[in-house]
């Protein structure tokens, strides 16, 4: 297993916030799909963030890190994931 850190950088205008919700259209929400799309393997990845933002709230550089078991090389993370 390893875990990994992203810096992620977002215009959250038509977000409703980092932290999931049960209508699902929040930043958390949709990275993890993305993450879990990429990834492939089975494993549900869950994010854990150093914050989180209100609705319509942007971020510079918000940290969040994930356990994997899938191993890609880091620049395939970052390109795969934002596909």
């Amino acid at each position: 297993m390893q875990r990994l850190a992203l810096g992620i950088s977002y215009n959250g205008s038509s977000w409703q916030g980092w932290q999931k919700q049960h209508h699902g259209y929040t930043l958390q929400d949709k990275l993890e799909i993305a993450l879990n799309r990429f990834a492939g393997s089975g494993r549900r990845i869950s994010t854990v963030c150093a914050g989180r933002t209100d609705a319509r709230v942007h971020a510079a550089i918000q940290v969040v890190h994930f356990d994997t078991l899938t191993t890609r090389c880091l620049d395939s993370w970052v390109r795969g994931v934002n596909t």
